[in-house]
């Protein structure tokens, strides 16, 4: 007999294990003319028509709406429910179903798309969809994240009411599951680690992850993110109008012939544009062009091109211009500079398109692994980011709060990691100076198969189509974890799909790295104590530039611990629910060695305090190693991106961990942190000394500055449990710009009569006016 599945806090539904079909193009699902899809085309600021709101939708498990008529323009769907789009249809009735749904709705044609071309635009809809205007197959598009958008002119009725439908499919993936690790552990067999064999859905952490529904059991696919999560509108463009703009910038360079013959910034920059012009008037049609700039976020002077006559073809023509800005503003990360954008506005006849931008350019050191923006060394505190399992979830007000929490905190990079968040996220970093690093929506696992390598390599051309132009985008990375298989007969990717992929990219952005995946090129995961022994010995580890993950799990409060493990199965742990959703029972008691405790409460809290220590000496660890040889550093996640054991510093409710304090207290850009003098160098335990021993570490001050620190004062005293100071000092000099120094050995012989019980050494930096730079802190033990 089949056992019950123990995560109640999931909606599971009786679903078809068949796959859909990849959006067939035969006969019978092509009832009008076929219109391949227009992927990635400039929409903003045009006139438009949203068709967000009340849609009817009606599941087809059996996968047979076709051939019911469900696509007819006069179809009767009088009894076919309603939602509200966008959504993930996780977030509705309709709950974790795997299959096609299908949904409708009616649209007028406004009288403001009067003489102009009409298009049905979707923004996102995950995963198969096929779209219908009137009756007429208009075609279908394969993908979670990019946007596409169809044609329409001579299907609609502007006069009257025209139907729309789409069918979307979102099934399970048919790849087989295998467990893959064999424990001693109390979890059943279907919770223990399984890996899949050969995904073939390009959906990234949205399909397959650690920190999701599902989490690392047989049941991993769990918590659907299907259902058309971006907006839906109707967009008007003129019958000769701009469809796509690539911009590039260069600062600018020349040579001092005059004085040291050595090539120096002149204060001008090169903005180069890539423009592609749609006609479709049937006929040649001459015109003229021109590219301005004009300053978005700053007082200035626009820069204008000269026009450039064009004689444009029917169809797509393809052009470039160029406009130089004669006293450029650089966008800079916020601790550097101020992120100053341009606003690029390319006139085509009638016709005129706004994109933002910035001025910069990205350089990675190959040797060391440095980064450099605009010419300068920076070093990179940064935060991996993902707004929710269920995209359609993010808002303005969340990314306001989360990024300016992140401000708060010091974070000046941000990683996105296996999936592409909305637009608007990436123009918030824009405007705010956070450098992006977005890796392709691919995490673990996938297939290698000559079908997959195309298909994905069109879907990163649209991510890079998508996201080339925002200031913030600073590196790529094409996989997450290509070669992350505990499988002995593993899919060739690193070799196949993902160089593939790196060309691909670099057709759309020549310009910037682009990373073949972790955990190659000098990219590494440190989670020490998460998915790396607690009691890893890290004076023998060898550190790489990019520290693309750092970490360790932990457990969510009581309050959301509560709202997806059912109360008979919060305590004692039933620990095939407390897997499914996250646990991770031989990394929590084998790696972490956490203490379960008496009660539920003392077990929170025991692995809460963990993550907080752990967490904390990773980062003074990787800052102490600053460019030597660490360049950048990523926390593996912000926030838990479901109701989950994650391993955040928020939960899905935005509640945190404990470890978001210690966090802040450390990502400061000047950093005091003690290195203590034992062999071997294990962190994130407790550390105990005999009376009679010495207390000995390296005192280090980081600074992420770019100004010298004159006069600073940097003091340490160890204190008794008491308040006794037993050993201190204090000392004043300057603290280099952008650097790292061993300032001090702190040093306490131990009595042989010591109190025993608890001490701490506490550490501060100030500048010369007295400011608290750093307030630091390391515990020990004699006993």
């Amino acid at each position: 007999m089949r056992r019950a599945h123990p995560a109640a806090g999931l909606r599971r539904r009786a679903r078809p294990r068949r796959r859909l079909p990849p959006l067939d193009r035969s006969p019978h699902r092509n009832p009008g003319k076929l219109r391949n899809p227009i992927v990635i085309s400039l929409h903003e600021g045009r006139t438009s028509e949203s068709l967000n709101g009340e849609w009817q939708y009606a599941l087809d498990a059996a996968d047979d709406g076709l051939a019911k008529g469900w696509s007819a323009a006069t179809f009767d769907a009088a009894d076919w429910r309603t939602l509200a789009l966008p959504t993930n249809w996780y977030k509705t009735e309709i709950g974790d179903f795997f299959g096609t749904v299908w949904f409708r709705r009616t649209f007028t044609v406004p009288a403001s798309f009067d003489g102009q071309r009409v298009f049905v635009r979707f923004g996102a809809v995950d995963y198969y969809a096929d779209v219908w205007v009137n009756g007429h197959f208009l075609g279908s598009h394969e993908g979670m994240f990019n946007p596409f958008e169809f044609d329409v002119t001579d299907l609609v009725d502007r006069e009257g009411e025209n139907v729309v439908v789409l069918r979307d499919g979102a099934p399970r993936d048919e790849t087989e599951y295998i467990q893959a690790v064999f424990s001693d552990n109390p979890l059943s067999d279907d919770y223990q680690r399984h890996q899949a064999k050969a995904i073939s859905q390009i959906k990234g952490h949205m399909i397959d992850a650690m920190h999701r529904p599902g989490s690392m059991t047989k049941f991993r696919q769990d918590g659907t993110s299907g259902g058309p999560w971006g907006r839906v509108d109707l967009i008007a463009r003129p019958h000769v109008y701009v469809d796509y703009v690539k911009l590039f910038t260069r600062i600018g360079i020349k040579k001092d012939w005059l004085g040291d013959q050595l090539d120096k910034p002149d204060g001008t920059a090169l903005v180069s544009a890539d423009v592609t012009i749609v006609n479709t008037t049937g006929r040649t049609v001459t015109t003229d062009a021109t590219l301005t700039a004009t300053p978005k976020t700053f007082e200035g002077s626009s820069a204008v091109s000269a026009p450039r006559r064009l004689t444009l073809q029917p169809g797509s023509n393809t052009v470039k211009l160029v406009v130089t800005i004669s006293d450029a503003h650089l966008w800079w990360t916020w601790d550097h500079g101020s992120p100053d954008l341009y606003t690029a506005t390319v006139a085509v006849g009638d016709d005129a398109l706004d994109v933002t931008f910035g001025v910069k350019e990205v350089r990675q050191d190959e040797p060391t692994g440095h980064w450099y923006l605009n010419g300068k060394r920076v070093f990179l505190r940064g935060m991996r980011y993902i707004t929710s399992q269920w995209l359609s979830e993010g808002t303005e007000q969340l990314w306001d709060d989360d990024l300016h929490k992140m401000l708060d905190m010091q974070i000046n990079s941000i990683r996105i990691g296996s999936h592409v968040e909305p637009d608007r996220f990436y123009a918030k970093c824009d405007e705010l100076g956070f450098l992006v690093w977005q890796v392709f929506p691919l995490h673990y696992c996938v297939s290698d198969s000559d079908d997959f390598v195309e298909r994905a390599a069109d879907m990163i051309r649209d991510m890079g189509q998508m996201l080339v132009n925002h200031a913030s985008l600073g590196m790529w990375s094409v996989f997450k974890e290509p070669e992350i298989y505990l499988l002995p007969d593993k899919p060739n990717n690193y070799f196949r799909l993902c160089q593939i992929l790196k060309e691909t990219l670099a057709t759309v952005d020549p310009t910037q790295w682009i990373h073949l995946g972790d955990y190659r090129e000098g990219a590494q995961n440190l989670m020490i104590g998460g998915v790396q022994p607690g009691d890893i010995h890290l004076d023998e580890k060898v550190i790489e530039p990019q520290i693309v993950e750092f970490g360790a799990a932990s457990i969510p409060v009581l309050e959301t611990l509560k709202t997806f493990i059912p109360e008979d199965k919060l305590w004692p742990p039933h620990w095939d629910t407390w897997e499914y959703h996250g646990l991770f029972y031989d990394l929590a008691f084998d790696f972490a060695k956490i203490e379960l405790g008496d009660s539920l409460e003392e077990f929170i809290d025991n692995y809460q305090s963990y993550e907080a220590l752990v967490v904390k000496e990773q980062i003074e660890f990787f800052r102490q190693r600053k460019y030597e040889p660490v360049a950048s550093m990523y926390l593996y996640y912000w926030s838990d991106s479901c109701p989950i054991i994650g391993s955040g510093l928020l939960d899905y409710y935005r509640r945190p961990y404990k470890v978001y304090d210690w966090m802040k207290a450390v990502y400061t850009r000047v950093l005091v942190s003690l290195e203590r003098d034992v062999t071997p160098y294990v962190i994130g335990r407790e550390k105990v000394y005999r009376p009679g021993t010495s207390f000995v570490a390296k005192l280090w001050v980081t600074n992420d500055l770019e100004h010298d620190l004159q006069d600073a004062a940097v003091s340490w005293a160890i204190r008794s449990s008491g308040g006794e100071v037993v050993a201190s000092n204090a000392l004043t000099g300057t603290i280099a710009a952008d650097s790292v120094k061993r300032a001090d050995h702190v040093v306490w012989a131990i009595p042989a009569d010591a109190p025993l019980g608890e001490y701490r050494v506490e550490l501060s930096a100030r500048d010369a006016e007295g400011t608290l730079l750093s307030d630091n802190f390391l515990d020990f033990v004699v006993r």
